[in-house]
């Protein structure tokens, strides 16, 4: 168990990393990204923070997973970092607009 903050976290399983992997993977796929790109890394970290606070369903979560803002500006993107050439202009075309 890891314990932050007073909050007690259960330890993720290999099933669990396992299935959040092949989330992320096909996240990536979609869109053409590299895993190790900073817009996968970002998308890694909303997917296991959804998955600590409960939601488990592989297809719930890549669900979620499409509507995740990737503003360039929250990205830590070095002149090294692996290419996500079209992640923005998909994310963008992909939003919902509510109103």
């Amino acid at each position: 168990m890891i314990q932050h903050a007073g909050i007690t976290k259960p330890a993720l399983q290999p099933d669990d990393v396992a299935m959040l992997t092949t989330v992320l993977e096909e996240w990536c796929q979609e869109k053409s990204c590299v895993i190790a790109s900073p817009a996968a890394e970002h998308v890694a970290r909303e997917l296991v923070s959804w998955f600590e606070c409960g939601i488990r369903d592989k297809h719930k979560l890549a669900g979620l997973m499409r509507h995740v803002n990737l503003d360039p500006e929250d990205l830590l993107i070095t002149p090294d970092a692996p290419p996500c050439a079209t992640a923005h202009e998909k994310v963008g075309r992909t939003k919902r607009h509510d109103g």
